[in-house]
């Protein structure tokens, strides 16, 4: 069994200093919004052996936020993942990892197209990713186009109830 946690980038600036999409910056509320979303992904997966991320800066600084929940996962910069990127060499670099969970993250409609891509062997994509979101995929083995049975998918804003109601039941002492 093999694991993939796909997670696309939280809201960022409408521009960066350079002018460069690359260069776009995680805003203030989308950090923030994801720092409680990634501790709702610590109830609901052990932590990533690896998080693969786009090398746009807005990716990497929701990877950055998504290890520090997890107590400091290591990140990788993947040019597979960057915008605009078709699916299938995602899912080529997936194979080429090892380990029981690899996180990717990065853009839509990338995402989509690979879960797509993973879920049914299609790159049409039919499930469209929002900002800060998630889902769970699980490959038999090997990662193959359409092989993949999704567990769950799960929006930031749930992921931040997830981590209200597990701070709440832990000062309550249940």
């Amino acid at each position: 069994m093999f694991r993939c946690l796909v997670v696309r980038h939280a809201a960022a600036e409408a521009d960066a200093a350079s002018g460069l999409d690359i260069d776009r910056p995680l805003s203030e509320s989308g950090s923030e919004d994801m720092g409680r979303a990634a501790f709702g992904l610590t109830a609901l997966v052990r932590p990533p052996d690896v998080i693969a991320s786009s090398p746009y800066e807005r990716a990497l600084e929701t990877a950055g936020i998504v290890a520090d929940a997890f107590g400091g996962a290591p990140v990788e910069s993947v040019e597979a993942l960057a915008a605009g990127a078709p699916p299938e060499p995602m899912l080529a670099w997936l194979g080429t990892r090892r380990g029981r969970l690899i996180a990717l993250v990065g853009h839509e409609p990338d995402l989509g197209r690979f879960v797509s891509l993973a879920l049914a062997g299609s790159t049409r994509s039919f499930y469209p990713m929002r900002k800060g979101a998630a889902c769970l995929l699980e490959f038999p083995a090997v990662p193959r186009a359409g092989n993949a049975t999704l567990e769950w998918a799960i929006e930031a804003r749930q992921l931040a109830l997830v981590h209200a109601g597990n701070e709440a039941s832990a000062g309550s002492g249940t």
